[in-house]
C-alpha cells in the first residue's frame, strides 16, 4: 500500500522545519554563550587589574606606616591599607563567583548568574565608595609626607579632625539610608538616579537585567 505523496511531502516539510528550528536555536545558544564568555573575560581582566593595583597600593601603605612615621601619616597609611585589603578581598570574591559560570551551562541559568554577579558587583562598588567620604583625607596627608616630608597633622590638625568627623557622619547617614533602600527603592526618581550614578550607572542596568531574567524564567514554558 503506497502512502499518499502529499502526506509524504508534508512530513518531509515538517522534518525540515524542525531541523531548521533546532539549528537556529543551537546557533542562538552558541552566540549567547560566546557573548557571555567575552563579557566574563573582560570582567575578569578588570578585576585582575584592580587586584594588582590595590595590592601594590597596600604594599606601599604598609611600607609607610611600618617605620612609625608621625601619627597623622601613620593613621592615614593604616586606614588606606585596610581599605586596600577590603577591596582585594572583594575582587577575589568576585573572581570566585565568576569561575562558577561555565560555558556549558544552560542559557537561562547562565544569564541568571551573570545578572546576579553584575548586581553584586555594582552594590559592592557602591558600598566600597562610601568610606571615601573621609578616606580622601589620607591622600593629601600621604602625598605631603612622601613628596616634601611635611606632616600635615602638625599644621592642620583641627581641619583634619573636623573633616574626619564630618566624613564619618556622612558615611553613617548614607549607610542608614542604604539599608532602607535595600528593603525598598526610594520613591523619588531623582534620588534613584543619584544612587545609580554613584554606582556608575551599573546598578540600574544590573537590576534591569536581573528583573528581565526573572520575568523570562517566569514566563518560559515548562
Amino acid at each position: 500500500m503506497h502512502e499518499d505523496p502529499l502526506k509524504q511531502l508534508w512530513q518531509q516539510h515538517d522534518r525540515r522545519g524542525d531541523a531548521e528550528e533546532t539549528a537556529a536555536m543551537d546557533a542562538w545558544r552558541r552566540h549567547h554563550q560566546q557573548a557571555t564568555q567575552r563579557q566574563l573575560s573582560a570582567f575578569s581582566a578588570v578585576q585582575v587589574m584592580q587586584l594588582l593595583f590595590w595590592l601594590g597600593l597596600a604594599i606601599y601603605c604598609g611600607s609607610v606606616w611600618w617605620p612609625r612615621p608621625p601619627l597623622a601619616v601613620m593613621l592615614a597609611a593604616i586606614a588606606l591599607h585596610a581599605y586596600c585589603v577590603a577591596v582585594i578581598i572583594a575582587s577575589v570574591a568576585r573572581l570566585h563567583l565568576r569561575r562558577q559560570l561555565q560555558p556549558d551551562q544552560p542559557v537561562l541559568q547562565q544569564s541568571r548568574q551573570l545578572a546576579a554577579l553584575r548586581t553584586r558587583t555594582a552594590i559592592g562598588e557602591l558600598l566600597l565608595g562610601l568610606p571615601w567620604c573621609w578616606l580622601w583625607l589620607a591622600v593629601p596627608v600621604l602625598a605631603a609626607w612622601q613628596l616634601w616630608r611635611v606632616d600635615l597633622g602638625a599644621y592642620t590638625a583641627g581641619v583634619l579632625w573636623i573633616s574626619l568627623v564630618a566624613g564619618v557622619a556622612l558615611m553613617t547617614a548614607l549607610l542608614v539610608l542604604a539599608r532602607r533602600w535595600q528593603r525598598r527603592d526610594p520613591h523619588s526618581p531623582r534620588l534613584q538616579r543619584v544612587i545609580d550614578s554613584l554606582a556608575g550607572r551599573r546598578l540600574a542596568r544590573a537590576r534591569a537585567e536581573l528583573d528581565a531574567v526573572r520575568a523570562w524564567s517566569t514566563d518560559a514554558p515548562r
